[in-house]
């Protein structure tokens, strides 16, 4: 229960690696609040991990959502101790033919949408001791894949924004750092497949570890990183849990 009496405010938590997150954080001993887009999808995860679990529904590239999060952890919990941020949307296209409102709404979502989570968060960490971020990115940000540009360059920005928070806000006493994952069993994914055909096959065939992670295997690297008994020399890192894909071969 290394998480007794913390909060932990998790976006894009409603499934997947986001979910995930929330369960392992739930069983140390954390209360979690909840952010995603859509509030059926919450109420479904917040009844499935137990009344130290709440959520806020709402838009992630609206930065009032990020607000009413923070505000909610502060009245709910009594404060704020660890932000996950892991919002994010993946729209398959290529340069030559994606619609910009996709362009958009990806950046809106993966760049501006966690740049107002860490905003809104960051004065609410300060005024606690032993508090972090972790920023869920992409391998996909690290070594490019045709038809995930835009997504790519989203994630690629947030590995330089990664310790450049780590620099303003260590004065504040709130570490950050960032996990590179590789692509993981979530319903993006299913999406993606559905979208790019080969995708599950382009993605083992380049691994080296021969297979997709499973969320957990994305989640217990965030624990690690958010736990100050573990990592608490640790900031402005981003660890890459991609099971190889970046020393592969051509994606």
């Amino acid at each position: 229960m290394r998480f007794q009496g913390k909060t932990a405010l998790v976006t894009g938590a409603s499934a997947g690696i986001g979910f995930a997150i929330a369960r392992a954080l739930v069983a140390e001993g954390a209360n979690v609040v909840l952010t995603a887009r859509r509030e059926a999808g919450l109420v479904d995860a917040s009844a499935a991990l137990g009344p130290r679990v709440s959520y806020v529904a709402g838009d992630m590239t609206d930065q009032d959502t990020s607000e009413r999060a923070v505000a909610h952890a502060a009245d709910t919990y009594d404060g704020l101790d660890l932000l996950v941020c892991n919002a994010g949307v993946l729209l398959p296209g290529s340069i030559l033919n994606q619609p910009l409102s996709e362009v958009d709404h990806v950046i809106g979502v993966n760049l501006r949408g966690t740049i107002a989570s860490v905003a809104a968060a960051a004065p609410a960490l300060a005024k606690r001791p032993d508090t972090a971020i972790v920023v869920i990115t992409s391998s996909i940000g690290r070594k490019p894949a045709a038809g995930l540009g835009v997504y790519g360059a989203t994630k690629a920005a947030l590995h330089y924004l990664v310790p450049t928070w780590a620099t303003e806000l260590a004065s504040l006493g709130i570490r950050v750092n960032g996990v590179c994952a590789g692509i993981t069993e979530t319903p993006g994914l299913q999406a993606g497949s559905e979208a790019i055909p080969g995708l599950r096959d382009m993605v083992i065939g380049t691994n080296l570890i021969k297979r997709i992670a499973d969320a957990e295997e994305i989640a217990r690297p965030v624990l690690t990183l958010l736990d100050e008994r573990e990592s608490a020399f640790v900031t402005g890192s981003v660890w890459d849990i991609d099971g190889g894909y970046q020393r592969g071969g051509r994606a």
